[in-house]
């Protein structure tokens, strides 16, 4: 279940530099009436808002409705909307409206995961996602059962496998948002932190710029016991020694936040600090950077036995995945071509059905085949059901009698000469 928590000690101001995902400012900006977002807010705070903003009860004869239906668009057509309607008195969250960039079978699609995931907050198709990507996407959301879930589009940022990698994630995790992969993490980095997000109830911020990597590391793994979102080292407010202080007391003290280059807070959580007496240099041991380098290079090696295993659990996934969307696909082709069938059979019926029906009320007419015009009779076949091109083929009127004749008694017609 998303656990937001409770967010009001976390008033400091959140530094996400290019990681702020684009999305969400088209769902904020729909859901607070083209307010724009906070982006300083931390990503819990972010969530709070947009759930507090997308809450809908339908009204019912015991009680009052809460919330309003989002405006139509002007991409919707009269039937969208009508869709839009019946879905919306089923969810507990505000469906968006069909914006330009979906298609009616994306649209559709969307409107159908909002019904089996009545809680989740749902961004419409985004580029550069297409169809295919899209409906990866709303796969996932309604095999999720975390409320207020949030699955952010595909970035460019993002391979394909990326991509389905975070979906298979945010299908597991207990978070309602995985970030998209950030802008200064390598392949193993985004792996990493899509690894510690599968054990946590908080969102995992991407890597930052300058951040080190036994920082980042250290950050991913501590944030499952951390009750608040840690910030990622922002080099504006401190320098990597105090960004290290800061994680340690992240970790003494896991019901707290601390904002980057509060000094004083983080003396306050772990005291501070010891001074070293001075060491022979013989005695010191191997220098910090030697430390530092060895740290590094440990870190790799596990990062590439976790790469090599998450690169074969990928691969098996994205199989399982592509051949459970081509049996959906063939599912969908053959329920279509049966429904096809079923339209083009049943308007047959019903044009041979109002054909009967015709013929059957026509009554005998008695035709004086001297005293009839040649135009008339010729409307009066074809009013019978007599074929245009069987009529226009006859160059006379007893021609006419003689085509009317093939047909025999079902033209219901009596000949006379008087």
């Amino acid at each position: 279940m998303a656990d937001f928590g409770d967010e009001e000690e976390d008033l400091f101001a959140y530094d996400y530099a290019s990681d702020f995902p684009e999305s969400i400012h088209l769902l904020g900006k729909t859901l607070l009436n083209g307010r724009p977002v906070n982006e300083t807010l931390s990503p819990l705070h972010q969530m709070q808002v947009l759930a507090a903003a997308a809450d809908y009860r339908a009204p019912t004869a015991r009680r009052p409705g809460k919330g309003k239906m989002l405006p139509t668009s002007d991409f919707e057509k009269e039937m969208e909307i009508e869709s839009r309607k019946s879905a919306q008195k089923s969810c507990s969250r505000l469906i968006l409206p069909k914006t330009k960039s979906e298609s009616s079978d994306a649209f559709i699609r969307r409107l159908d995961a909002h019904r089996q995931a009545p809680e989740a907050l749902i961004i419409p198709l985004t580029a550069p996602e297409d169809d295919m990507l899209f409906a990866k996407r709303m796969v996932a959301i309604k095999s999720s059962e975390v409320p207020n879930l949030l699955i952010l589009p595909k970035t460019t940022r993002e391979s394909a496998s990326d991509f389905d990698e975070r979906l298979e994630t945010s299908k597991k995790t207990p978070s309602a948002l995985v970030f998209q992969r950030g802008a200064h993490e390598s392949g193993p980095q985004f792996k990493t932190r899509l690894a510690g997000q599968l054990k946590c109830r908080k969102p995992i911020i991407p890597r930052s710029a300058e951040e080190p990597e036994k920082g980042f590391a250290e950050r991913c793994k501590m944030q499952v016991a951390v009750d608040k979102v840690i910030h990622p080292f922002d080099p504006k407010r401190e320098d990597e020694h105090l960004y290290f202080r800061r994680l340690t007391a992240n970790k003494e003290k896991s019901a707290l936040v601390f904002e980057p280059g509060d000094k004083v807070a983080i003396v306050d959580a772990i005291g501070e600090e010891k001074a070293k007496k001075a060491e022979p240099a013989a005695a010191a041991g191997p220098a910090a950077a030697d430390l530092m380098a060895e740290a590094e290079a440990e870190t790799e090696a596990q990062n590439a036995v976790l790469r090599a295993a998450e690169e074969a659990e990928a691969k098996k996934l994205k199989e399982a995945e592509e051949a459970k969307a081509a049996e959906a696909n063939e599912a969908e082709r053959v329920a279509a071509r049966i429904a096809e069938m079923k339209v083009k059979a049943a308007e047959a019926q019903a044009a041979a059905e109002l054909e009967k029906n015709r013929k059957a009320s026509f009554e005998f007419e008695q035709i004086n085949i001297n005293s009839i015009g040649f135009m008339p009779l010729k409307k009066f076949l074809m009013e019978r059901g007599v074929p245009k091109e069987e009529v226009f083929g006859a160059p006379s009127k007893f021609a006419l009698q003689e085509v009317a004749r093939k047909w025999g008694d079902e033209l219901k017609i009596e000949w006379t000469t008087e």
